[in-house]
């Protein structure tokens, strides 16, 4: 009776009309192309609603109206299924390569991502075993500028597009070594892929600095960053020796995920 309850308590929630437009997309999913009678048959949706979602999905191209009038799932879900993949993908082969490079340098390494928010998503974490390191939760977002994965992230895909998005990039101060100019972070930016790796000198946190470098996928895309984070006054004498190893390992990475390295 208490499950029940819940479930009920939890219906309020539901949006049905969405519910009904995720069901026809979990139905095309099954089928090469239906006929929107058949959809409305197979839900048990009536004509108007049917044809109404149908439309606002392919409106927005989550499915595609084929030329003898049925409806297939649209390229989106391609383009989703790359992301998702690909992104699972480089979780899975990059975290050997992470632990190895955490036992070499004995400081923490992480695997992030970018959203289309430009924040960095944490995807994997490998914890120093030393008993001062950096703490930080896989599947946390942070903003780019304030961190050494987020700057290589953006400055390998810093093409006009991104230039103009970053013009109304709200940057605020963690610490008194953050970016808050927008010229300067165009500046670090472009230096950031002219020396090949991006850093983060207590800019985040103080006692903090990080180093990060670009994975590649097949294309030659920068698709996920790597970084070490340690207490500045470990990470400060062993710069040279932790920037040569993070790209190294990084270089690792995208060969893994079939990246062809000149």
């Amino acid at each position: 009776m208490i499950l029940n309850e819940k479930e009920d308590k939890d219906e309020k929630y539901l949006m049905t009309s969405l519910s009904k437009s995720l069901e026809i997309l979990d139905l095309l999913s099954k089928h090469n192309e239906l006929r929107a009678i058949d959809i409305s048959k197979a839900l048990n949706i009536n004509k108007a609603s049917t044809f109404k979602m149908l439309y606002t999905l392919e409106k927005n191209k989550y499915i595609n109206k084929t030329d003898n009038g049925k409806y297939e799932l649209g390229l989106k879900f391609i383009i989703y299924g790359s992301i998702a993949s690909e992104k699972y993908n480089v979780t899975t082969i990059a975290r050997p390569f992470l632990q190895e490079l955490r036992d070499k340098c004995n400081e923490t390494v992480h695997l992030a991502v970018l959203d289309n928010e430009l924040n960095v998503i944490f995807l994997a974490k490998e914890t120093s075993n030393a008993s001062v390191h950096m703490t930080s939760r896989v599947g946390v977002r942070m903003p780019f500028y304030l961190t050494a994965l987020g700057k290589v992230l953006v400055a390998y895909n810093l093409d006009d597009k991104m230039i103009e998005k970053l013009k109304s990039y709200n940057l605020k101060g963690a610490t008194d070594n953050t970016i808050t100019d927008y010229y300067s972070l165009i500046d670090r930016l472009r230096k950031t892929k002219e020396q090949g790796y991006g850093e983060d000198i207590e800019e985040n946190e103080v006692g903090l600095i990080s180093y990060s470098a670009p994975v590649n996928n097949v294309h030659g895309e920068t698709i996920a960053a790597i970084s070490i984070s340690g207490p500045s006054y470990r990470v400060k004498n062993n710069k040279e020796s932790i920037i040569n190893s993070i790209k190294s390992t990084a270089e690792k990475i995208s060969k893994s995920i079939g990246y062809n390295i000149k």
